[in-house]
This record gives C-alpha cells, structure tokens and sequence, in this order.
C-alpha cells in the first residue's frame, strides 16, 4: 500500500466509526425498539381479541334475552295504524273478558285518548252487572289481562237482587305510521 492510500484510510477510519456511531447504529436502536413496540401493541391486540372472543357467548346470551324481553314488553302493547283501532282493541280485550265470565254490559264509553310523545293511552269505562257467583270469575278474567290492560278503578255495589259494577282499565299502544310499516 501506498503511503497515501495508507493517510487515506487513516483520515476515513475515524470518518466512518463516527458515522457508525451517530447515524447507523441509532437507526438500528429505533429500529429495534419499532419492532418490540409494535410486538407489544400486537401482543395487547391479541389479547384484546382473545377476550371479545371469550365473552362472545356471553354477549350472544344477553342479546337473546334481551331480544326476548323486547319481544314480551311488545305484547303488552296495542299496535294500530291510528288511535281508533287500538281503542278498539282495548274494547275487544275487555269485553272477552266480560263474556266469557257471564257479565251483563250496562254501558260502555267512548274510550279516551292521551299521547305521550310516540305513545297513546287508551282508558276505557265500562259499567255492568252481574251475580254474586260472577265476581270472582271475572276478577281472574282481569288478571290474565294484566300486560296489556292495567284496572284502574273497579267498584261493585250491591242493588236488591243484583250487583252492578264500574271498571276503568288503561291500555298503553303505538302508532304506526304509514312510513314505518313499509
């Protein structure tokens, strides 16, 4: 080797361990950290899944019972296309239960109406008589129509050889529009 080759190489040395130090090996310590930070975001990801995959029975479970819950609190509702025939429904309701226990209807009032934002309550009066053997039958008519229709005032009383009696029952329904049906 040539003298100058070898000033060269003497002067380059230290050149290159210098730019080892301050470029090249920095790079490859970010490099290397990178790759372990995104090891450990792949690492919690994983972990993240694993656990969303366990639980993934559980949230099924709670979706099919909350679908069912959904699917009773609607049969406690009257559903119609305006509020005349949920009213109607409510008197259906109410007078099979007065016919299958031998009532007789004295009178029965226009039901009325109040909305509630989206919903409509429906209160409907009946007065009626009956025998003494007709109450009970009647009061068991009543309960099993509770979800839908909820008794607000009954009274009997007693008129020589028959009893005549009062009941308000609420109904709550929905308004269907004609957008939502479609």
């Amino acid at each position: 080797m040539k003298p100058r080759e070898r000033q060269l190489i003497f002067f380059a040395a230290p050149l290159f361990a210098l730019l080892l130090i301050l470029r090249v090996v920095p790079a490859l310590v970010g490099y290397y950290q990178a790759g372990h930070a995104d090891i450990a975001r792949l690492q919690e990801r994983i972990a993240r899944y694993q656990s969303l995959a366990a639980a993934t029975a559980q949230w099924q479970e709670k979706q099919q019972l909350k679908t069912l819950e959904v699917s009773e609190l609607q049969a406690w509702v009257f559903n119609g296309s305006d509020a005349n025939l949920i009213g109607n429904s409510v008197q259906r309701a109410l007078r099979s239960a007065v016919e299958s226990t031998g009532l007789g209807v004295r009178e029965m009032s226009v039901a009325r109406y109040n909305y509630v934002g989206k919903w409509l309550l429906v209160t409907q009066e009946m007065s009626f008589t009956l025998e003494q053997d007709n109450i009970l039958p009647f009061l068991a008519a009543l309960q099993e129509l509770r979800p839908r229709l909820f008794v607000q005032s009954f009274t009997v009383s007693r008129n020589r050889r028959q009893f005549t009696g009062t009941l308000t029952v609420t109904g709550f329904g929905r308004v269907q529009s004609a957008t939502a049906r479609r």
